[in-house]
């Protein structure tokens, strides 16, 4: 069960920063391109690159704390997760 969970750690940051990092490259050439939007985007993406962090951390969060209270969720992943490695 561990092993599933890094796995899902690893993706989500992962994809997090992968997200941050576009967002702040889309603000940086907007600022080149001296849009007028460029204020409105900047603020987009400074709301942005705190909201998606937070929201991925209250998700792993969440499955965290629902798989504490379920063990058969636990048992379900670990399944799912051995009939992966067999195929």
């Amino acid at each position: 069960m561990d092993k599933f969970y890094t796995k899902f750690k690893r993706f989500n940051a992962l994809l997090a920063i992968i997200i941050i990092v576009l967002l702040y490259l889309t603000t940086l050439i907007l600022a080149i391109l001296n849009n007028e939007y460029t204020q409105k985007f900047f603020f987009a993406s400074l709301f942005a690159s705190v909201f998606i962090p937070v929201m991925l951390y209250l998700i792993m969060w969440i499955a965290k704390v629902f798989r504490s209270y379920n063990p058969h969720l636990n048992d379900a992943a670990d399944v799912e997760n051995k009939d992966k490695t067999t195929d």
